[in-house]
């Protein structure tokens, strides 16, 4: 009763999905027209009016907005706006336009619930220190927003300007357009507009003939051009000689402490060099999935069991069952049984052992460390040494990334005081140098060895068990016995290599399936189960072991809702 409820649950939330999504979609909008003229004062600023004749299809929209960005001018302000021709006072009810100053202006034209019907919205607004100067007095002012969501079928620009103006060439917009005259002033059209697709138009007149004031965006950017400019080969020097003493630092710190335990070299070997526990192997190889192994390994000895079960929905869980203890366990095994087992409990989902022992580590690394540093294995004062190493590195990455941060925003107010700026280049290239150098720290402690001479050598031959172990799972090397498939396991699972251990023995053929792992009924021993297993080990780990032209004023945003 309650499974086909749940069934029939689903089916209603899907097809509930189905019926509503159309209505969702049917909401949409998209400008018939988007017109905008440009009117450039005597003064050097420019009265703006633009036209946007909106098509709302579908469920009804209550408001429009328009955000006019005040980049690269001295200012916007707004004049007036209209809907439908009438004007609108300022509120924020139907039938009224809400205005928010600042940088962006923001305008948004409230109006009573409209579906299938077009809407005119006409905005007016003032912009100030528009024209820029150098060789020439050029307008460059972005009349269709870069950021909106509808299409706009069409869009006609028109410019005017003070008869006294020398037009240089004739105006351009930074796609196809159409360009004639009238009594207005120049046209400009274009259409096919996609969305947060923009028109930047570009307009360029004989020096002083429109103004003769700079104006004091254009000003501010030149002195602060002017200023990095002087600023910035103090920051590279900076950053360099912190780069060089730093990098001769840490050569030196590095040579002081190098050593040369004359290791012999890594070569593939068949056999284990010892019957050290999975777990110590691990540490040694430097190999996150020790527990793996010896999970493997107490499976092996009778201790643990793995059992198949079909889950809901198709799904397959691995259980791990803890079995009475026929013999003496290692500090380590026993603190990893408790790590993954609650009190009173006998089994667990494979899937949560990485969570758990993740939670409990210390209870199955400190007696590794413990037994590594009896069998004098694993040094002490190297593994401090090595933990300071990363803290170090730690603390200059993230102070480097704080002070670099700082000084770029910092510096960048003071673009006429040349003084502050280079101090604060020079914050920014010594910070961005010590960031590289934590990055070479940490490079460095990776390969600083914890384990003492002895140590070394046992990891060197362990690897080249590994090796071996790598070498039979690709195929390249002869495995001589189906034994040797639970034999190795445990040692497979610790490299990381348990699934295409499993895979290869999968393709001999004829291999059982080990006594400690029990099968869904019906599967018929299927090997792939095994390798199902190995697969999710390999892969298990604790946490112990459109575009715009730059450069343009204006723009900003459009939109309806």
């Amino acid at each position: 009763m309650s499974r086909n409820f749940s069934i029939t649950l689903i089916i209603v939330l899907l097809a509930s999905l189905f019926i509503t999504n159309p209505a969702l979609a049917a909401k949409s909008y998209y400008a018939e027209r988007f017109d905008v003229q440009l009117d450039i004062q005597e003064n050097g600023s420019m009265i703006v009016t633009e036209t946007v004749e909106f098509r709302f299809e579908g469920d009804p929209f209550t408001f429009a907005f328009r955000e006019i960005s005040a980049n690269e001018t001295d200012g916007v302000t707004f004049l007036d706006a209209s809907m439908d021709g009438v004007p609108m006072p300022e509120g924020t009810q139907a039938g009224q336009v809400e205005v928010e100053a600042g940088n962006p202006l923001k305008v948004t034209w409230h109006f009573p619930a409209t579906s299938d019907a077009s809407r005119v919205f006409t905005v007016r607004y003032r912009v100030d220190g528009v024209i820029r100067k150098g060789d020439a007095d050029t307008l460059i002012w972005r009349a269709i927003p870069e950021d909106h969501d509808y299409s706009i079928v069409t869009s006609s620009i028109i410019l005017t300007y003070p008869q006294k103006a020398t037009l240089l060439e004739d105006p351009h917009l930074n796609h196809d357009f159409e360009t004639g005259s009238t009594d207005a002033g120049i046209l400009l059209t274009a259409s096919g507009l996609g969305e947060d697709e923009d028109l930047i138009l570009t307009a360029s007149f004989a020096a002083d003939s429109l103004t003769t004031t700079v104006p004091q965006w254009q000003t501010q950017k030149e002195q602060a051009d002017a200023t990095t400019a002087k600023a910035l080969p103090v920051g590279f020097l900076a950053g360099i000689v912190t780069l060089i003493l730093g990098g001769f630092g840490l050569f030196t710190y590095a040579r002081t402490n190098a050593r040369d335990p004359n290791i012999s070299d890594v070569t593939s070997t068949p056999n284990p060099p010892s019957n050290l526990a999975p777990a110590l192997v691990g540490a040694l190889t430097k190999q996150a999935n020790g527990f793996m192994g010896t999970i493997f390994d107490l499976a092996g000895r009778g201790i643990l069991e793995i059992q198949e079960e079909k889950g809901s929905w198709g799904t397959t869980n691995y259980i791990l069952v803890k079995k009475e203890p026929t013999a003496s366990l290692n500090l380590h095994e026993q603190g990893l049984l408790s790590a993954i087992f609650k009190a009173d409990d006998s089994q667990v989902n494979m899937s949560e052992i990485s969570t758990r022992l993740g939670m409990n580590s210390k209870l199955f690394d400190e007696p590794l460390e413990k037994e590594l540093i009896h069998r004098k294995w694993l040094d002490p004062e190297r593994k401090l040494t090595h933990k300071k190493l990363v803290a170090s590195g730690l603390i200059a990455m993230f102070l480097s990334l704080a002070v670099f941060v700082a000084s770029l925003i910092l510096g960048s107010g003071f673009g006429r005081d040349v003084n502050m700026a280079m101090v604060f280049a020079g914050m920014v290239g010594v910070s961005a140098a010590v960031f590289f150098i934590s990055i070479a720290v940490f490079i460095y402690s990776a390969t600083y060895s914890v384990l003492t001479p002895e140590g070394e050598e046992q990891a060197v031959r362990w690897k080249g068990f590994q090796e071996y172990i790598k070498q039979v799972s690709k195929g390249k090397e002869p495995a001589i016995r189906p034994d040797f498939f639970e034999k190795y396991l445990a040692y497979a699972a610790v490299f990381g290599l348990g699934e295409s251990w499993a895979k290869y023995f999968q393709k001999m053929g004829d291999i059982p399936l080990p006594i400690w792992f029990h099968a869904t009924a019906g599967s018929n021993n299927d090997f792939g189960a095994i390798v199902a297993v190995m697969s999710a080990s390999d892969t298990s780990s604790a946490s112990g072991g459109s575009g715009s032209s730059a450069g343009a004023s204006g723009g900003g945003s459009s939109g309806a809702g």
